[in-house]
């Protein structure tokens, strides 16, 4: 099980605030893999998630100033970051078509700090994923990672409600079927 400290967060938002450049390397071993597993599941790209991974901890550095720890859970605000660069890049990779919006890091509700229990099994989801299309994956991650409704995702990604549900459905169908095949 993997739990985290406040106070260990605490105390790197604070060395990241003075410039130490080891806090942003501690940052990077405590959540890196959660961040790379997110823009993974957006991308299903692994150099394109690297990238994003780098991305949005240099994003944190540039902008530990603006964070507010009393308003935000720290993981949230970093997993959103992570979130819209990874959803910048789709856009820019032509792989999805939202011309009609620009994303930027409010657009989104904060997702909840993750405390994942089971590491192995977090890593399988990331894996089951891989296979779906983009769509499929885009929808998942905005109904789990984001807690958006099918309503609050088709005013988002400016679909209409059917269109949404039904990749939701779809990829959540296949999601179950592989899961049950892996667990026999």
């Amino acid at each position: 099980m993997m739990t985290f400290d406040p106070q260990i967060i605490l105390s790197i938002i604070q060395r990241l605030r003075d410039r130490d450049e080891d806090a942003l390397v501690e940052l990077y071993d405590l959540h890196g893999r959660r961040v790379y597993s997110l823009a993974f599941a957006i991308l299903n790209d692994v150099m394109l998630a690297e990238e994003v991974t780098q991305d949005a901890f240099l994003r944190v550095w540039e902008q530990i100033a603006r964070y507010r720890y009393e308003e935000n859970r720290f993981l949230g605000w970093l997993l959103k970051i992570a979130h819209n660069m990874a959803l910048n890049r789709l856009a820019q990779e032509k792989r999805v078509n939202h011309a009609s919006h620009s994303f930027d890091d409010d657009d989104f509700i904060e997702p909840p700090d993750f405390v994942f229990e089971d590491e192995n099994r977090w890593r399988e989801l990331e894996l089951m994923m891989q296979s779906f299309p983009a769509e499929q994956r885009e929808v998942i991650v905005l109904a789990e990672y984001h807690s958006m409704s099918q309503s609050e995702m088709a005013e988002y990604l400016k679909l209409p409600l059917g269109t949404v549900k039904t990749r939701q459905r779809l990829g959540m169908e296949k999601l179950r079927t592989i899961w049950q095949k892996t667990q026999i």
